[in-house]
């Protein structure tokens, strides 16, 4: 009888952890999971719970611990694509840019023609400054699949940050054109259009970028910059106020205010 209740305690600690991610109450989360840990930690389901505890932990910013969790989740089911994809996210987000490449490179082992990684090691290269593994990983894709949007998008991020704007531009042309619901896209060409002096064409993007995601700061911040431009300076600062409100980094909105005003 004993072992029916041990066996019960396990999974309403399950259920509970499920509502509080639902409900995005990540420490309650984390403390449901981690009872159930404790309650069967032989149990077979607890790769699955430790990856989800890693997830609510890096939810809490609990960076270290949600590393160790899914590093020990790893221990268990080292094929896991999704803990490998979740660490390597993690990873980079912790600046450990070798590290996230190293799981993004064992995951392209795995598969070969995961787009998702092949795209994110890319952009990985680009930030470690080796342009040419970053060149040959989206030139990779498109070999792959000649009408991938994501190889495009990595083209058009590895052109903007080359400084080759007309280029960068006709990638984002081209996927907008297949996916025109998807406000990065607008945004990220629209900071294109903004470092290559085309103010007019970028508040285009920024327009259609506030429709689609009204809530997303950064598209604020680049509408700063076009009044900017414009010497609107009055309309530029509260636009950055606007950005802080919807979550943007406080310390990078008064530094660009103090630009603005001195």
């Amino acid at each position: 009888m004993a072992l029916f209740a041990h066996a019960d305690t396990y999974f309403q600690w399950v259920d509970s952890a499920d509502i509080y991610i639902e409900q995005g109450e990540w420490l309650k989360a984390e403390n449901a999971l981690l009872n159930a840990l404790r309650a069967e930690p032989a149990n077979a389901q607890n790769s699955l719970l430790l990856s989800n505890l890693g997830t609510v932990q890096r939810y809490c910013g609990k960076y270290q611990e949600a590393l160790d969790t899914y590093s020990m989740a790893l221990f268990m089911t080292p094929r896991s694509t999704t803990l490998l994809r979740n660490r390597a996210a993690l990873y980079a987000e912790m600046d450990s840019l070798d590290l996230a490449c190293a799981d993004y490179s064992h995951l392209i082992i795995l598969d070969d023609s995961d787009e998702d990684a092949l795209y994110n090691r890319a952009l990985i290269y680009m930030q470690m400054g080796d342009t040419v593994a970053c060149r040959k990983d989206l030139e990779y894709m498109l070999s792959n699949n000649p009408n991938s949007s994501k190889a495009r998008m990595g083209f058009a991020t590895f052109f903007k940050a080359q400084g080759y704007y007309n280029e960068a531009i006709e990638m984002y042309n081209q996927v907008i054109r297949d996916n025109p619901d998807v406000a990065n896209l607008y945004i990220g060409r629209a900071e294109t259009y903004i470092l290559w002096g085309k103010t007019a064409a970028a508040d285009k993007d920024i327009e259609q970028a506030i429709q689609l995601a009204p809530d997303d700061p950064f598209v604020y911040i680049l509408r700063a910059y076009s009044k900017i431009a414009r010497y609107e300076y009055a309309d530029a600062v509260r636009d950055v106020e606007h950005a802080r409100s919807l979550g943007y980094n406080p310390t990078t909105c008064d530094n660009l205010i103090e630009e603005i005003t001195k």
